[in-house]
């Protein structure tokens, strides 16, 4: 079965009314899809932002321990 009854299926399922319900579940699943996708999204993002944060945090405290030695030496 290539594309063209993949389509055609399609199309009957929205003609039939059981089809319509089928569409309303498909639309259902997909915004659920979509929005499960921009969560991931953003929970990637945001520890992205944290791994930045918590290096720079890191860098900031060894070159300030660095200075610190180098006083003491």
């Amino acid at each position: 079965m290539g594309h063209g009854g993949f389509m055609k299926k399609i199309i009957i399922k929205l003609i039939s009314q059981r089809g319509q319900l089928s569409m309303e579940f498909s639309i259902l699943m997909m915004a659920v899809v979509v929005a499960a996708s921009i969560v991931g999204y953003n929970m990637i993002k945001s520890a992205i932002e944290v791994k930045n944060t918590s290096m720079e945090t890191i860098n900031g405290t060894s070159n300030t321990i660095m200075e610190e030695l180098s006083v003491v030496k």
